[in-house]
């Protein structure tokens, strides 16, 4: 009789400790940015995310999307929250990036990457910077995935910034339209040389 009571609540246990890696989820968010003006050409977004403690050890995914309707340049950093209190609030952020896609199928045309420049201590505050120069018109979203590993959740938040491709000044097209001409009149000497 002792035996099949210590195998039920072995049998119990183990079912509840399976049970609760079972709820690690996937979570996050889309959302469609407000790209303010800068006044400038270009424009601005602030955004980010806070993670209660009921999603400890879950994975969160999410996108802010925009549509640029010409050719622009854009940076972007994100910074996520350490503390250390009576619980502590902490993410590992694992992908920040700008993606290009397709509004109609969602395939992804092109990934800009983030560079992880998080300090090497212990517990740290998570931070990356995005540079992506030469966006064309079409549909983005910046994207942030991680893991929130506080007991009481976590946060983070990020900026956008997207300014106005640089166009080469006239006089740049003069020179290169100098020094093509330059060398086609090399190459005929050359030519002419050698006949």
């Amino acid at each position: 009789m002792k035996i099949k009571n210590v195998l039920l609540a072995t049998m119990i246990c183990g079912a509840t400790l399976f049970g609760a890696s079972a709820y690690a989820a996937t979570v996050g968010k889309t959302v469609t940015l407000n790209l303010a003006s800068d006044d400038e050409g270009g424009f601005n977004a602030h955004f980010g995310n806070n993670f209660s403690s009921l999603y400890t050890n879950d994975t969160f995914v999410d996108k802010y999307k925009f549509v640029l309707a010409g050719n622009y340049d854009s940076a972007a950093s994100l910074t996520s929250s350490f503390l250390k209190s009576g619980t502590i609030k902490d993410l590992l952020i694992t992908d920040f990036s700008v993606v290009q896609y397709d509004p109609m199928t969602n395939a992804v045309l092109h990934t800009y990457t983030g560079i992880n420049t998080t300090a090497n201590t212990v517990n740290p505050t998570d931070s990356w910077e995005l540079s992506a120069q030469g966006l064309s018109t079409g549909s983005y979203y910046v994207q942030v995935g991680g893991k929130i590993i506080g007991n009481g959740g976590g946060s983070y938040g990020s900026d956008l910034t997207v300014s106005i491709a640089a166009v080469p000044e006239p006089e740049t097209y003069a020179m290169m339209g100098l020094g093509l001409g330059l060398l086609g009149v090399v190459a005929r000497r050359k030519k002419a040389a050698n006949a």
